[in-house]
């Protein structure tokens, strides 16, 4: 549903979207509003930031989650720079994806994420990144002035951190991520990255959406 926001900022929903993802019967209303509510509840921790060398910027997705009993609706109004973050991310993510993505607290995490997600098989829901430093510092914007003990510290140690350890009430990201550093024929520099990650399984997952095409993957 969220692909829908991409051209305008504010959507009114049927009660009948709502009831997969809830995963209630609407029917039983005290129980149905409430797991609105948390749905909201959810999707108003979802935050962006962005920050480069003279640069910073940080904001949440959603700012108004109105349900209106009466008509059995719900109006959601996402911020106005949320066409922002879905320009910045591409057009092929998923709901899932999304919320992997800005709930992230490492920019360079962040970045990682979205560079692995195109090495993704969606049959086996696994893929590797095989990438030389070089590119690796480019992609990432890795200041000159960081060693590799840098490197392994502030991005792939944290974000190892960000995609293996749950935050509370949510699934890990990934069930495996690894990092082989590979040396040049002379010397002993290391000079690739071959990046391996396997997405985590929910055993009940919810569909996911494409959010160009509104179609259930």
């Amino acid at each position: 549903m969220i692909f829908k926001l991409r051209n305008r900022t504010e959507l009114t929903f049927d009660f009948d979207d709502f009831q997969e993802l809830a995963k209630y019967d609407r029917r039983e209303k005290d129980s149905f509003y409430t797991a609105l509510k948390n749905t909201w509840e959810k999707m108003k921790q979802l935050d962006y930031s962005y920050e480069d060398d003279g640069y910073y910027e940080d904001f949440v997705l959603f700012q108004r989650f109105a349900i209106d009993k009466d008509n059995e609706k719900v109006i959601i109004q996402a911020s106005e720079r949320f066409e922002f973050v879905l320009n910045a991310i591409g057009t092929n993510f998923t709901r899932f994806e999304l919320e992997n993505l800005t709930g992230l607290d490492s920019s360079y995490s962040k970045e990682l994420y979205r560079q692995l997600m195109q090495y993704r098989s969606i049959e086996t829901k696994s893929g590797y990144w095989a990438v030389t430093v070089d590119d690796f510092r480019e992609v990432l914007d890795v200041p000159e002035s960081y060693r590799m003990y840098d490197i392994d510290r502030r991005i792939f140690n944290k974000a190892k951190k960000e995609f293996l350890n749950p935050k509370e009430n949510s699934n890990p990201i990934f069930s495996e991520f690894t990092v082989e550093k590979i040396k040049a024929k002379k010397g002993n520099k290391i000079q690739r990255f071959v990046i391996r990650f396997k997405e985590y399984e929910d055993p009940n997952p919810v569909p996911m959406i494409n959010f160009m095409t509104g179609e259930k993957i």
